[in-house]
């Protein structure tokens, strides 16, 4: 799946998806962008830490969340039940990818992830007080998953923040193996 993400102003941009069945998606964008839009950073801290279950696995596996719009191609037949089945089948891990982007965006915006060592702590308090789910997606996150997101998110904003308005940032989901 390709997202391309366009630059449409200084504190605006627009999302489209070109899905592995062949349809095109325009994504709403709410926020006006920081930053880094927050999209982008779901996408990078989702494929990073291969949340299969969050907001861009369930658009791969066609979920079609409020505002999302076709723009061209044919979905398949029964694509509503589908995009239900995969939005119940996500359930809180939804939530839980929602968690570790605010956060994780927020460390990495503080410098907690490149802090010493003696501050990695903080960051890990930071993570266990906003989400303490009953059925996780996955372990705690450890120190070098902390700077290896942070790192990827770091990146993308700064090439984020290097296009001109107009420009775009094309990303590609992984597909499962």
């Amino acid at each position: 799946m390709k997202i391309t993400f366009t630059r449409t102003g200084e504190h605006t941009y627009t999302t489209s998806v070109l899905r592995d069945d062949g349809v095109t998606l325009e994504v709403p964008s709410y926020d006006r962008t920081a930053p880094l839009p927050h999209d982008l950073a779901h996408y990078v801290v989702e494929r990073e830490l291969g949340l299969k279950q969050g907001f861009w696995g369930c658009v791969a596996d066609g979920a079609m969340f409020g505002g999302m719009t076709v723009i061209s191609g044919r979905r398949r037949p029964h694509a509503g039940a589908r995009s239900q089945v995969v939005l119940r089948e996500a359930g809180q891990h939804g939530t839980e990818a929602e968690v570790f982007v605010g956060v994780l965006v927020r460390i990495m915006h503080a410098g907690l992830d490149t802090a010493p060592a003696s501050l990695m702590p903080a960051a890990h308090a930071l993570l266990s007080r906003e989400w303490k789910p009953d059925k996780p997606a996955r372990g705690p996150l450890a120190a070098d998953e902390v700077r290896r997101v942070c790192a990827a998110l770091r990146e993308t904003e700064q090439r984020w923040q290097a296009l001109a308005v107009g420009e775009s940032l094309t990303v590609t989901w992984p597909r499962d193996k």
